[in-house]
């Protein structure tokens, strides 16, 4: 059982979109990070105690026309952090505590748009577009200098790229895509600036809406409420779980625990096991959160605490297991 414990304050409210919701742990302090119409909102908590909360406005190069936010991810790497956030334009890239903006990027293609980032081990961010073709870019281990490496186009993708994630050693990457498709590459491959499609799975024409690994199973969900696992050694699909009523908005791994949320405004948590190269999947706990349309779930880096952000609130619910 997960119960309501305590609240993150945020400077603004919290937008609509899904995902909308990063965590940056750090020895004792924990960073969150979601993104408004207008502005990225950042909260540094020390325990329960909020340390440092800031509204970050994102504004064109004039600083006269504010920009619509989509998305904003902490992207981890050995030796440092950084904070990237996406409009519907630009890439904007500032250092892990929102105080001071690295770099910016524009899109050079007039009909792409950035729609999902995520960061691998090599120093590097890759972002996906609502064209299909992904960006490179290389991040310094220390100072401010990133470049973009290049821009590579995927065929096998047939729609906007809705979400990316990867595994924990960084040898693959996974891509779902508006058209219904989750796409698995080999970033081996990437030290080339290239990327090889592994498997392609299509058995849904309902769009991705996310999608995350653990071990070596693709977990990736849809609007029409349901969560499909896919076993990428075997290259198979192994079971469908009809998880909420409405579109679901996200999904996060924690050890063996998975954690859904969906715009039926219900949160719920799965426990995951491997038995004979299969799984089994039992369902733990259903959350229902009032009054509040759920934008992301999360686990605080562990499985006894739940983050909860919901659209228009200016705070991050917490929820603790009892």
């Amino acid at each position: 059982m997960y119960e309501k414990a305590y609240s993150i304050p945020l400077k603004g409210s919290i937008s609509a979109k899904s995902n909308n919701l990063s965590i940056l742990a750090q020895d004792s302090m924990n960073s969150y990070a979601v993104v408004g119409s207008y502005a990225l909102h950042l909260t540094i908590m020390k325990g329960n105690n909020s340390f440092k909360e800031l509204s970050i406005r994102v504004t064109s190069e004039d600083k006269k026309i504010p920009l619509n936010l989509i998305d904003a991810k902490f992207c981890i790497f050995k030796e440092r952090a950084i904070l990237v956030a996406l409009s519907n334009k630009n890439i904007f890239f500032y250092n892990e505590d929102g105080s001071s903006l690295i770099y910016s990027y524009l899109l050079k293609d007039d009909t792409a748009n950035p729609c999902a980032v995520i960061s691998l081990n090599q120093n590097m961010v890759v972002v996906g577009t609502s064209v299909g073709f992904f960006l490179f870019f290389e991040v310094s281990s220390k100072g401010d200098k990133i470049s973009l490496l290049t821009e590579i186009k995927e065929k096998s993708i047939q729609g906007s790229v809705t979400c990316l994630a990867t595994d924990k050693k960084d040898s693959i990457i996974c891509v779902g895509d508006s058209a219904g498709n989750c796409i698995i590459f080999d970033c081996q491959e990437i030290q080339n600036l290239k990327i090889a499609n592994i498997s392609r799975f299509s058995l849904s024409q309902n769009s991705v809406t996310c999608i995350c690994m653990w071990k070596d199973f693709v977990i990736t969900s849809y609007s029409h409420g349901v969560i499909s696992i896919y076993d990428i050694n075997q290259d198979c699909h192994l079971l469908d779980i009809h998880a909420h009523a409405r579109y679901i908005n996200s999904l996060d791994v924690c050890k063996d625990l998975l954690v859904s949320s969906g715009e039926d405004c219900f949160f719920r948590v799965w426990q995951l096991n491997e038995i004979n190269k299969m799984i089994k999947v039992n369902h733990l706990h259903s959350g229902l959160v009032t009054d509040t349309l759920i934008s992301s779930a999360r686990f605080n880096n562990n499985t006894n605490q739940i983050c909860i952000s919901g659209y228009d609130n200016m705070e991050i619910f917490v929820y603790e297991s009892k």
